[in-house]
């Protein structure tokens, strides 16, 4: 999806928070009211400071999770972010009352599961960012009736890279923590978890955000196992509606051609890209 049909603004956001929640991971909520903007989990906006030309560019980052806070009924919207460039170190120095210029919503966001496949969602490192607001829609929509059949598999190279909102705790939703160094819950590889779970799972639907090997991992697994697969793809990008072409994606149904993460994306059937 680009620009039609899609809610797309641009406004400068206050913040509202900014705390670091793991030693390279960093929460941040802003005024900003992405569930009139029609919130889909893996959405996306473009940040950058207002009035600043250093970082020139805008930088891309999901849909964290979005609600309406309890205490004073402002609309809230949360971003996970981890330091490391210019524009999100400089991030990392926002204090409560500050602005961010913020462009969206934009993209196409995770699809609702098919009836009767549960729900199996991905997620590596940063790569968690979209899933506690996905877990919010699900535990609210399809599986109000039975949150457990929410299956997340939360991954991570150790202990500092494991971190999920509270919301998605909180929801009953089935949370399965892996390691690569076994510092924390199932020692290995994300896929590892998934195949070891597949034959009591019955049919599912995975939904997998993560850095560019764990994707294709998990394509390859889903290939394999005949799962419906849905990847939220990584890409730099300079401008989040399909101008710059610095996000394409290889194309797996028309070889040798790209598609846009920005505009098409960034999420995939994975049987469309190659990850």
């Amino acid at each position: 999806m680009g620009l039609t049909g899609c809610a797309m603004d641009r406004a400068t956001a206050p913040v509202l928070f900014n705390e670091q929640v793991r030693p390279f991971m960093w929460r941040l909520g802003l005024a900003w009211d992405a569930l009139a903007r029609g919130a889909r989990a893996a959405k996306f906006v473009m940040l950058s400071f207002p009035g600043r030309n250093e970082p020139l560019l805008p930088r891309p980052f999901s849909i964290s999770d979005a609600y309406v806070d309890g205490s004073d009924g402002r609309a809230v919207t949360e971003i996970l972010y981890k330091p490391a460039g210019r524009a999100t170190r400089a991030m990392t120095r926002l204090r409560p009352g500050d602005g961010l210029d913020v462009l969206g919503l934009l993209g196409n966001g995770f699809p609702a599961p098919t009836a009767g496949r549960r729900p199996v969602l991905l997620a590596g490192g940063i790569g968690n960012a979209p899933f506690a607001f996905h877990i919010r829609e699900l535990a609210g929509g399809p599986c109000a009736d039975d949150p457990s059949r929410i299956l997340l598999l939360l991954a991570g190279r150790n202990r500092d890279e494991i971190y999920i909102q509270d919301v998605a705790h909180r929801s009953g939703a089935t949370i399965v923590v892996v390691t690569d160094d076994g510092s924390l819950g199932e020692k290995g590889l994300i896929t590892d978890a998934l195949r070891r779970r597949l034959p009591d799972l019955g049919p599912v639907a995975a939904f997998a955000c993560g850095p560019t090997p764990m994707l294709r991992a998990v394509q390859k697994l889903c290939d394999a196992q005949g799962v419906p697969c849905f990847l939220s793809v990584e890409e730099m990008m300079a401008c989040g509606y399909g101008v710059c072409n610095a996000c394409v994606v290889p194309s797996r149904t028309h070889p040798g051609e790209y598609v846009k993460a920005c505009q098409e994306g960034p999420v995939f059937e994975s049987r469309e890209i190659l990850a």
